[in-house]
């Protein structure tokens, strides 16, 4: 649902980069535009710098709970950039609203927003939605996990220690971990952002062994013993906008586009695959596709467990929607 139109502008932000995303001299050149563009529009930026995987989460959580001053904060990167960002805000229980400057390999939260592939030149479409913001609050995906430490796969004091991020596009364990983990950068480079998932599916399909994964939902349980993938969805699309995930999803609806899928032989999950690419897994005979809150997914042997492009953690893992837990700042060409 589209919120109201803010009467003015923000006055402050806060910027969290993701170096890696904006290395070359081109993309500093461009990120430098970027901020002299707010500036011009009376927005002051304060940036900050992650130094290693997930800082964005430590920085969102730390620097908005300790200023009550910014009007917005920005996450410039791609997807993993902006869920790092995104989880840090709701695990310090702001409800400041999150822009996206799209600098990443993976823009499709940028695309979903409307401030990527908008049909308006460099980066006007993500200025805009900050300069003139159209807010709309979301539904995520509360990922959890359990993190192993030390020999006996427990934390510091015995137990074991409970990981949580939020999902904004999907969660998913099986073929799309394989996926991604063959989608290297050197994949990326070869290949560009739009086609390297492509390039990374053919990769992973000469080496994923399908696990046998047992699911719960409010369903049911049941048990896939040659599993391609169990996923939840939350937005139609994902992988560079050509992983059809869930046709037809809601992002305020308090549910997930949840998918099953089975097969036998690499040809077959070569098929299935291809399906789900295309949107059309959801009427085949061997794919369960339903909607729900939530979904728990173990697996032998264990599978890295993967959301919104990135790889973290291993199963098992529970996919659970928090509701209206985001407020993101929309483009001309938002499609939420």
């Amino acid at each position: 649902m589209r919120g109201l139109v803010m009467s003015a502008s923000p006055r402050t932000a806060l910027l969290i980069r993701n170096p890696a995303s904006g290395s070359s001299r081109e993309q500093a050149l461009r990120l430098e535009r970027f901020l002299d563009r707010l500036a011009q529009g009376g927005v002051r930026c304060e940036v900050r710098v992650t130094e290693r995987p997930g800082h964005a989460v430590e920085l969102a959580r730390r620097e908005v709970v300790a200023s009550a001053g910014f009007d917005c904060v920005i996450a410039a990167g791609g997807d993993g950039t902006v869920h790092e960002v995104a989880s840090g805000l709701i695990a310090g229980g702001s409800r400041v609203a999150l822009a996206v400057a799209p600098f990443g390999r993976g823009n499709d939260i940028a695309q979903l927003v409307g401030v990527s592939g908008a049909g308006l030149p460099d980066d006007e479409a993500a200025l805009r939605a900050i300069l003139e913001p159209r807010p709309v609050t979301l539904d995520t995906i509360r990922v959890s996990w359990l993190r192993r430490e030390g020999a006996d796969g427990t934390g510091p004091g015995g137990e074991s220690l409970e990981m949580v991020r939020h999902a904004i596009l999907f969660g998913g364990v099986g073929f799309v971990g394989e996926l991604l983990r063959r989608t290297t950068p050197a994949t990326v480079r070869w290949f560009g952002p739009r086609w390297c998932y492509s390039a990374g599916f053919f990769r992973a399909l000469f080496s994923f062994r399908p696990p046998v994964l047992r699911v719960r939902s409010e369903e049911g349980q049941e048990v896939l013993p040659h599993a391609v993938v169990a996923l939840a969805g939350n937005a139609p699309f994902a992988g560079g906008g050509l992983m059809r995930i869930g046709p037809g999803a809601s992002m305020t609806d308090g549910l997930m586009e949840l998918t099953l899928i089975e097969a036998v032989g690499r040809l077959e999950l070569a098929l299935q695959f291809v399906r789900l690419l295309r949107g059309t897994h959801v009427r085949h005979r061997k794919v369960r596709f339903f909607r729900g809150r939530w979904l728990e997914v173990s697996a032998d042997p264990e599978q890295p467990l993967a959301f919104d492009g990135e790889l973290l953690g291993t199963s098992p893992v529970r996919f659970e929607v928090a509701r209206r837990s985001l407020t993101l700042l929309t483009g001309p060409g938002s499609r939420v």
